[in-house]
């Protein structure tokens, strides 16, 4: 018993600093932008990592959640399964570049030659998250990202003048250097196979749930970035990220918590996931004060941004919530409940639109933020309602 204590331990703690790896670069590369150059051209490169993420989102379509939940039901046939889900999902990337290359010759400068690289190693990346989270290589991940880390930052440092065009160039340096070596440190062991073919039926039919709840998730969480970046100028839609992009760090944690026991919600029953829920969301709560002033403290001091207290209170408004329901959706997923989690994101979308459509153009940063929470809090008593029916259909522990 020690030792697998242990072991969970060390899994636990490798997965903290891989999932560190991201907040720390999702500071260091915007205070490099805006310190040795302007918050303007962050504004301006925030602009593309919008358009590679919802990309890359499409051509995931729901891979992980679809090949996590086929690893569970055929655990012997992870390459074929993963291979097969790649080739099946590469017609997906063939459309969005050719999508993204007609927009290039008009009048946005998308920097294509460089956003076409950097999505396929993005989504090259994304292909092997289910295997990873399912083998639980953790480790071997974190070393990874912390080499594309470095030498995107590293790229930022020494190469100037800082341009649109070197700013993107140093993420597509990031995720590829990523990718390098996770393969490098897992040769031999990369979830591939010959037998792999494509397979529409589970990959795209199946998994279209998956890739709406995902996308209408993506879509609650960042809807507010979004329409900033048609309501605000650069300079602002650049503060904007950055101040967004520090709370939803600290949602970020959730993941940190769960993702390592992925495999063990799927197994709990119900009662058990909901004491597992309590002791989460307390925790949230008892730690709220520490990440309010632990923001402040960089926005104010490190970004040099003069920021009204409104901002800080619709933060923890913003990252309080996803501690309460995310340990709900795994058991939502396994019973089958995906349309459920789909629903109530696209509502929390809708309403994080409308609201910020109306707030921001008068309150600014704090309306958009005031926007995104209110969207999060519909959100957990969507998934709470529906967890709470399931709890009470099911035998506890």
């Amino acid at each position: 018993m020690a030792s697998l204590e242990r072991a969970r331990i060390g899994r636990f703690t490798w997965n903290a600093l891989r999932y560190g790896i991201g907040p720390l670069g999702g500071l260091i590369v915007p205070w490099i932008v805006i310190s040795h150059s302007s918050v303007e051209l962050w504004g301006e490169v925030v602009m593309l990592l919008i358009l590679v993420q919802v990309a890359a989102h499409i051509i995931q379509w729901g891979s992980k959640d679809i090949l996590l939940r086929a690893y569970a039901r055929e655990p012997d046939r992870v390459g074929v399964l993963t291979t097969s889900s790649a080739a099946t999902r590469s017609l997906l990337f063939g459309v969005c570049i050719a999508i993204i290359g007609l927009l290039g010759f008009g009048p946005m400068q998308l920097h294509v030659h460089l956003v076409g690289p950097w999505l396929l190693a993005v989504v090259a990346y994304g292909s092997v998250e289910a295997w990873i989270i399912w083998t639980k290589r953790f480790a071997r991940t974190f070393l990874s990202d912390l080499g594309g880390m470095v030498a995107q930052v590293t790229m930022l440092l020494f190469l100037r003048p800082l341009t649109a065009e070197l700013v993107i160039g140093s993420f597509l340096l990031g995720t590829a250097v990523r990718f390098g070596l996770l393969a490098a440190t897992n040769a031999g062991d990369m979830p591939l196979s010959n037998e792999g073919r494509m397979d529409f039926k589970r990959h795209i039919v199946q998994a279209l749930p998956f890739f709406l709840t995902g996308f209408s998730g993506l879509l609650a969480s960042r809807i507010d970035l979004y329409s900033a970046n048609a309501l605000l100028d650069r300079g602002d839609v650049g503060r904007y990220q950055v101040v967004t992009s520090v709370f939803l760090q600290f949602q970020a944690l959730a993941a940190l918590i769960t993702t390592p026991m992925t495999r063990d919600l799927y197994r709990l029953r119900a009662g058990g996931v909901a004491r597992f829920a309590v002791r989460l969301r307390t925790g949230a709560l008892i730690g709220l004060l520490s990440m309010a002033v632990i923001a402040w403290t960089l926005l104010t001091f490190f970004f040099h941004f003069e920021l009204d207290w409104t901002i800080i209170a619709a933060g923890c408004l913003l990252v309080w919530p996803v501690f309460a329901y995310v340990p709900l959706i795994t058991p939502l997923y396994k019973q089958g409940h995906e349309r459920t989690v789909m629903h109530a994101n696209f509502a929390a979308a809708a309403l994080n639109g409308i609201l910020t459509w109306t707030l921001m153009p008068h309150v600014g940063i704090a309306g958009g933020m005031l926007a995104a929470a209110a969207g999060q809090w519909l959100m957990l008593l969507w998934v709470r309602r529906q967890f709470q029916r399931m709890h009470h259909a099911m035998p506890t522990m």
